[in-house]
């Protein structure tokens, strides 16, 4: 398998293509800005040599993986206006500024109204009036949380124009053709899916996950709906006024499991992997297992380690053990320290870590790098390689400059420690080739 990382902001895009190169599946879009820059022009070439893309895969509808998705959808229909233009004798029309894309066969995705159902409109609405109430609390988690929601109610309106982009009214793409429509899920009958030579393996997200966080959104929008309402006839949107078990209600189900966040669990120490901080859309990522010829990648969106691994048994791949190597692992959740713990470092291990991420949010985390050398030194003698799709010197981000350059110092410290067995690798270009 090739498999291409680009530079996609904060966010993820990565282009996977069989090894005879005939097949390919697009894998998020990054951030507008990025998608423009470092990966329009790649989808221009696609287009130029005749090369379509077979799949285009929405993770999950986080817009740092939508939002050039959204784009490249909006290139096409931009480009097939032109040549209405032209084909009607406007001859001076000007042709769009951005590569016209590769041609698109299909849509993976699972979108924000598929799984919310009617009351998406009401729950981004009640996202933007929550994410003002959290966002003057004086705890920096809260503010990132209001940050997280702010973004969350911009990314669905983006999820719903991807849905009209591909409808049969506009560009006609089949949306989970192999769902027959339906949402993408880890189904016994169907979890498998063919890429030319490539199989993919559906490892997430399962039924009983998605019902639960529906259930969860729709709880929460009722408990809300009470809450910002009491606040607004108080005369303001101030967090301090909120008690304990309020906040838990404002708050949830962003996290898949609120807790109780009294003044005193607000500055717990730091502890890796807690699933009950990853966000609702991060839990219900569209999770892969490629394979081919021996070759094996794990594309794990912003999904949760226990999340992972349950994919994975399910389709009895781990040994014995609980174990399983990869060739490459696209760290999930841009290194978030939410995301990983050791137990999944013992279990997953592989010959290349892809960290997708440009410091924002401080992530990748920097305790999570050394948890997967240190699982790395610990258990195996194979050597394994950090690939990182940003760089101090290319982070657009005054916070994320810093925090690159602390990953780049402590990935060099690592990788001395390691006596070799550790390499790295900071994209320079557009993109970097991982296989």
């Amino acid at each position: 398998m090739k498999l291409e990382m680009f530079q996609s902001g904060k966010g993820d895009c990565l282009l996977l293509e069989t090894k005879d190169g005939h097949h390919r599946m697009l894998i998020d879009g990054g951030v507008r800005e990025s998608y423009l820059d470092h990966v329009a022009p790649a989808m221009g070439v696609l287009r130029d040599n005749t090369k379509h893309l077979d799949i285009v895969c929405i993770s999950h509808i986080d817009q740092d993986h939508i939002a050039g998705v959204l784009q490249m959808f909006d290139d096409e229909a931009a480009w097939r206006v032109h040549h209405h233009q032209l084909q009607h004798a406007n001859l001076t029309h000007t042709a769009p500024s951005s590569p016209r894309p590769a041609e698109i066969d299909s849509v993976f995705h699972n979108s924000f109204h598929d799984q919310i159902g009617k009351n998406c409109g009401a729950v981004e609405a009640m996202l933007a009036a929550t994410a003002g109430m959290l966002s003057v609390a004086d705890h920096p988690w809260l503010i990132q949380v209001a940050d997280e929601r702010r973004e969350l109610a911009s990314s669905i309106p983006q999820a719903l124009k991807v849905s009209q982009r591909i409808n049969p009214g506009q560009q006609n793409v089949p949306l989970n053709p192999q769902f027959d429509g339906a949402l993408m899920l880890v189904r016994d009958e169907s979890a498998v899916i063919e890429l030319g030579s490539i199989t993919l393996k559906v490892i997430g997200p399962f039924p009983e996950d998605l019902n639960r966080l529906r259930k969860d959104w729709n709880a929460w929008l009722e408990r809300n709906q009470e809450i910002v309402s009491s606040i607004r006839a108080q005369g303001g949107h101030n967090s301090q006024r909120l008690s304990a078990s309020d906040i838990d209600h404002v708050i949830g189900p962003l996290l898949q499991a609120s807790v109780r966040l009294g003044a005193e669990e607000l500055s717990l120490a730091k502890e890796l992997g807690i699933r009950s901080r990853v966000t609702a859309p991060n839990l219900a990522s569209l999770m892969f297992l490629a394979q081919e010829h021996g070759d094996s990648i794990l594309l794990t969106g912003d999904g949760h380690a226990d999340d992972i691994l349950k994919g994975l048994d399910h389709h009895r791949v781990l040994d014995a053990q609980g174990r399983l190597h990869v060739s490459t692992l696209k760290v999930q959740h841009h290194g978030s320290e939410h995301n990983i713990h050791q137990k999944f470092c013992d279990a997953i291990t592989a010959d290349n870590y892809l960290f997708c991420g440009n410091g924002e949010h401080a992530n990748p985390d920097l305790d999570v790098l050394r948890l997967i050398h240190d699982r790395r030194m610990a258990g195996d003698t194979r050597p394994f390689k950090f690939w990182f799709n940003s760089s101090s010197a290319l982070s657009t981000n005054t916070a994320g400059r810093a925090h690159m350059s602390l990953v780049e110092s402590l990935t060099a410290e690592l990788a001395t420690r390691a006596g070799g067995r550790l390499t790295s690798d900071f994209i320079t270009g557009s993109s970097v080739i991982i296989s």
